[in-house]
């Protein structure tokens, strides 16, 4: 039955590589568990409660509810994860470690491959933290938007570069003129 599921161009930049899954991921079969499940199969709806953990390749969410809407032939279409917070993590690429993101609400649109998580929004990869209102992003091209307001801004933290990849200069000298040391 479960089959598939200026600043803000740095911001896309530095986190492209959290919007890519593994190239596979979309590809392989939803596995579900959760304590308890109702399923109408007139309106396709199903309600997962207790502990619900769904996984398909390095996607994994976690929440305390998950609501998933299926097509007439058992196809899931939409998942919607509650919790408080609900919890995803997924691996981007090969070469990167996983990324983590949760919010009260996690919102997956299967067949397209996009990703919204609402209210207390939270993203982490490799040492930097995002946090929104609402984080959106698409899985096959990579584009990442937030939303906050006034009173609750998009907040993105970088960690500090490598003590190997830091340069000493003197006083007045440019970046271009300093010279490495042999």
């Amino acid at each position: 039955m479960f089959y598939r599921h200026a600043k803000l161009f740095l911001i896309v930049l530095c986190y492209a590589n959290l919007a890519l899954a593994l190239p596979n991921d979309r590809d392989q079969a939803i596995s579900l568990a959760a304590d308890n499940a109702t399923f109408n199969e007139k309106t396709g709806l199903a309600v997962y409660t207790g502990n619900v953990e769904i996984k398909q390749g390095s996607l994994l969410i976690q929440a305390e509810q998950i609501t998933a809407t299926t097509d007439k032939n058992g196809k899931i279409l939409t998942i919607t994860a509650t919790g408080k917070p609900a919890r995803m993590q997924q691996q981007p690429s090969i070469d990167k470690g996983i990324a983590t993101a949760q919010a009260d609400e996690i919102n997956y649109q299967a067949q397209d491959g996009l990703i919204s998580l609402k209210r207390n929004a939270m993203l982490q990869q490799a040492g930097s933290t995002f946090k929104s209102l609402e984080i959106l992003y698409s899985m096959d091209k990579g584009e990442i938007e937030a939303k906050g307001n006034t009173q609750n801004r998009v907040q993105l933290v970088f960690p500090p570069p490598p003590k190997t990849d830091k340069k000493s200069k003197k006083l007045g000298e440019t970046p271009s003129t300093v010279s490495e040391a042999p």
